[in-house]
C-alpha cells in the first residue's frame, strides 16, 4: 500500500482493522503461536493500528513498529506514546537504517500479500535480523481461494505451502515450521469472496467467528490440519 494521507485512506484496510481489533480471541490466538519465538528486540512489519501490537509488546525488551501508512502509525501513536515507530515501506531501502537496532524478531502478519515485490520485502527482513533471528510470517493461504475479498484488499497473491517455502529458502532463511491454519476460516473467505463476489465482508462475522476460536485454537494444537485459510512460516536467519 501506498502511503496514505488523511483524504487518501485505505478504508477498506481501516474497516478491516477495526473489526478484528474487536476480535481478542483470534488476535491472541496468532500472538500464541509466535510467543516461543520471540526475542528481545521485535520488529512489527505493518503494525497498522496495533490489535497485535500489545501483546508483542508485553514480550520483549523494545518493541519497534513500521507502516507504510502515516494514519494508521497516528492511532497507534496515540494508544502506545512509548513505541518506536516509523512510516516506512518494507521495500524501500530506507528501512535498512533500521539494521543497528538489533532485531531478533520480525513478526509479519497479513502484510506480505499485500507486497508487489515480495523478494525485496523478504530480503529486507533477512538483513534487519541479526544472526539466528526469528520471522514470524502470517499470510492468506490458498491460491484457489483467491477472489473479490482479496481484490478488494489489494492482495496481490494468497500463498501455497511449497512455493512459500522455497521463496524463504532462496533469500537465505532455514524455514523451521511452516503450517497451515484456520480450516473454519476458508468457507467464509469462499463464500463471500468466490460465490457472492462481495467486496467487504460484515463485521459481525469475524465477531461470531471469534466466538468459535478457543475452541478451534485446542484442536489445532492437537491436529496439524492439512489445509487451511491461513498459513505460518517460523524462519530462521543462518
Amino acid at each position: 500500500m501506498q502511503e496514505q494521507t488523511k483524504d487518501n485512506i485505505d478504508f477498506f484496510a481501516y474497516e478491516a482493522l477495526r473489526a478484528f481489533a474487536l476480535t481478542h480471541n483470534y488476535n491472541k490466538w496468532i500472538y500464541e503461536i509466535f510467543r516461543p519465538y520471540i526475542g528481545n528486540r521485535i520488529l512489527e512489519v505493518g503494525c497498522g493500528t496495533g490489535n497485535l501490537t500489545k501483546y508483542f509488546f508485553n514480550s520483549c525488551k523494545h518493541m519497534i513498529g513500521i507502516d507504510s501508512s502515516s494514519f494508521f502509525l497516528k492511532h497507534l501513536q496515540i494508544d502506545h506514546p512509548e513505541l518506536e515507530l516509523y512510516n516506512f515501506d518494507i521495500t524501500d531501502d530506507k528501512i535498512l537504517s533500521l539494521s543497528n537496532k538489533n532485531i531478533d524478531t520480525i513478526a509479519s502478519v497479513n502484510v506480505l500479500e499485500h507486497v508487489k515485490d515480495e523478494e525485496k520485502a523478504l530480503s529486507h527482513m533477512y538483513n534487519l535480523l541479526t544472526a539466528g533471528g526469528h520471522l514470524l510470517l502470517f499470510v492468506p493461504a490458498l491460491s484457489w481461494l483467491f477472489g473479490s475479498l482479496d481484490e478488494n484488499a489489494k492482495h496481490y497473491r494468497r500463498y501455497n505451502k511449497k512455493s512459500l517455502k522455497q521463496k524463504l529458502e532462496k533469500i537465505g532463511f532455514k524455514v523451521e515450521d511452516i503450517f497451515f491454519s484456520n480450516f473454519l476460516g476458508i468457507f467464509g473467505w469462499f463464500i463471500n469472496g468466490k460465490i457472492l463476489k462481495r467486496k467487504t465482508f460484515p463485521i459481525v462475522q469475524p465477531i461470531l467467528f471469534d466466538k468459535f476460536v478457543p475452541l478451534l485454537t485446542k484442536f489445532e494444537k492437537n491436529f496439524r490440519i492439512p489445509v487451511g485459510m491461513n498459513l505460518i512460516a517460523i524462519a530462521k536467519k543462518i
